[in-house]
């Protein structure tokens, strides 16, 4: 019985780390298969660092090209993103206890010690939107765990990452 209880603890902190969390909304009148290209409204795209803007750019080329879309300077779809970023004191704590009992009087002492540091967390907000009308046809918005520190190549990983949950539900299905 202990050894099942065990597991179940360890798949729940495991599934409770790094989790991504995406909402999705769409026109339900769009007939998504109108559009083939796509290109980013880079007006429409910030709070990224030069370097995080590009690893975004490319998780999407990647994601999107491999379900058969194209990017085009004459794109029928638009895409622009803000990205915001936020900093908490980590959750986690090491509870403590000291008690005792003498006939009938107890006493209990506890205090728990702050494990861990900061954390990095992520909203990204990625709109679609028609080129000619310029109506939002499309959106998600996500909110992730960053690692702090995260090395360039971790980076990457992040955003293709990202994006391909982010992008999972794009296009909706026609019901």
């Amino acid at each position: 019985m202990m050894r099942i209880f065990l597991c179940l603890i360890t798949i729940a902190t495991l599934n409770s780390c790094g989790s991504t969390f995406v909402e999705y909304d769409y026109d339900k009148n769009v007939d998504f298969s109108k559009y083939q290209t796509f290109a980013y409204d880079y007006e429409n795209i910030s709070g990224f660092s030069d370097f995080d803007e590009k690893r975004f750019t490319k998780a999407v080329d990647t994601v999107l090209e491999a379900r058969g879309w194209a990017f085009s300077e004459t794109a029928e779809m638009l895409i622009g993103a803000q990205s915001t970023t936020y900093e908490t004191t980590s959750r986690n704590a090491l509870g403590v206890g000291i008690g005792g009992s003498g006939g009938s009087v107890g006493v209990g002492v506890s205090g728990g010690i702050p494990m861990g540091g900061r954390e990095l967390h992520r909203v990204l907000t990625l709109t679609m939107y028609d080129e000619n009308s310029k109506a939002t046809i499309w959106e998600a918005i996500s909110e992730s765990d960053l690692k702090v520190n995260a090395t360039p190549e971790q980076r990457e990983e992040y955003f293709y990452n990202l994006i391909s949950k982010i992008l999972k539900k794009f296009p909706p299905e026609r019901n």
